[in-house]
């Protein structure tokens, strides 16, 4: 039997202070600017939102800031804004309202409960937003129906989107933004990855794992959404591909492990015209490469999975891979199921595959709730999980 560990980064791997703070800020800066005060979104609200779906940061920013626009145009029906986001920012800090604390928890419960209608996590936020504006009068649903449209058709587009382009300064820093993205800096800051992440993977933990895979005892691989370079071997600029996964693993000694992260799948929608929304986590794509790349290159688990994903024919590195148990450490559901999904369809496609489920959340919170709801094994660190895994193989 074959073991793959397939491991998640933030919340597994990682405390990812950076982002969780980097979010805050975010949200806090277009809170100023639309002077609505500063109703901070605290990190329950935020890890409750990682638990129903929203894990990714460049949707979830524009969520709750455009909870706040939504809620500042109820509270002063009058009020006229443009349908451009700029311009909007500029009618709205020259009529300063201060907010109370807004309920992110009904956006965070109404976007989990959408966003299997929708396979996008932008489109189910834009939905539910959508809805939530019909109680505006005509003028101002529809110009928040054009900002809705501004902010969240594509929210992996550094250039095209204002909050993500905001967030990613504080996250890999000024000098980050000028070597990823050839611009100018809109402002200096030190990268929030730097100065707030910590290791969750203890140094002993790793260096079993990686004492296990130097003996052939397992075949690990990390899988993230974070933004990463491109696929090792990819004969490509790395221009716009920011290394936060990699950061990560340099975080917790794991540098020579295989990824499969934003960037790798960037350059998949690039080679076969489709869009990244459709590869990443919760779609199964993403889970597919990262069991492909565990045992072979990186570019060629990518178009494996693409190609298994498109057409259902098996091809190398998923084709062959013999009996297999996908080990799978996450902090999220929604990230789980895309694996076990994956595993799923290899396995009716006839082949010997198997899942171990290891949730990794605290003992108390929203994540917990879930795996347990869900039958799911749960440990209140990846340390103990680790060991686990590593006693039944």
């Amino acid at each position: 039997m074959r073991h793959l560990f397939l491991f998640d980064v933030d919340g597994v791997l990682v405390e990812a202070r950076g982002y969780l703070r980097a979010l805050q800020d975010t949200v806090a800066h277009f809170a100023q600017r639309m002077g609505v005060g500063d109703p901070v979104l605290t990190e329950d609200e935020v890890r409750t939102g990682e638990a129903h779906g929203l894990t990714s940061e460049w949707d979830s920013a524009p969520a709750y800031i455009l909870t706040l626009l939504i809620e500042r145009l109820r509270r002063e029906p009058s009020l006229l804004i443009p349908a451009r986001w700029e311009d909007a920012l500029a009618v709205l800090a020259a009529s300063p309202l201060p907010l109370s604390h807004p309920d992110y928890m009904a956006l965070i419960v109404q976007v989990g409960a959408r966003r299997a209608d929708f396979g996008e996590t932008a489109l189910a936020v834009r939905a539910v937003l959508w809805d939530d504006a019909q109680s505006l009068p005509v003028a101002q649903r529809e110009a928040v129906g054009a900002i809705l449209d501004e902010l969240l058709t594509d929210t992996h587009n550094f250039y095209s989107a204002p909050i993500t382009r905001y967030f990613q300064h504080l996250v890999i820093g000024s000098e980050g933004i000028a070597q990823t993205y050839n611009i100018a800096p809109y402002f200096e800051t030190r990268p929030y990855l730097l100065e707030y992440d910590v290791a969750e993977l203890a140094s002993d933990a790793a260096a079993q794992l990686r004492d296990a895979a130097a003996a052939g005892r397992i075949w690990p691989v990390i899988y993230t959404a974070r933004p990463s370079l491109p696929p090792n071997g990819a004969a490509i600029a790395a221009r716009g591909y920011s290394p936060e996964a990699e950061l990560a693993q340099q975080l917790v000694g794991l540098e020579a492990w295989p990824l499969i992260g934003l960037g790798q799948l960037q350059w998949l929608a690039a080679r076969r015209g489709g869009q990244m929304a459709q590869m990443v986590k919760p779609s199964p794509v993403q889970a597919l490469a990262a069991i492909g790349a565990a045992v072979g290159p990186e570019t060629a688990a990518l178009e494996a999975a693409w190609n298994f994903y498109r057409t259902g024919e098996l091809q190398k590195p998923l084709a062959g891979l013999g009996p297999t148990t996908v080990h799978i450490f996450e902090d999220t559901l929604g990230g789980m199921r895309a694996v076990f999904n994956a595993v799923e369809a290899l396995r009716m496609a006839g082949m010997d595959m198997h899942c171990q489920l290891y949730g990794v959340a605290p003992a108390a919170g929203a994540k917990a709730m879930l795996f347990l709801e869900h039958h799911i094994p749960t440990y209140n660190s990846i340390n103990t999980a680790v060991a686990a895994a590593l006693q039944c193989i």
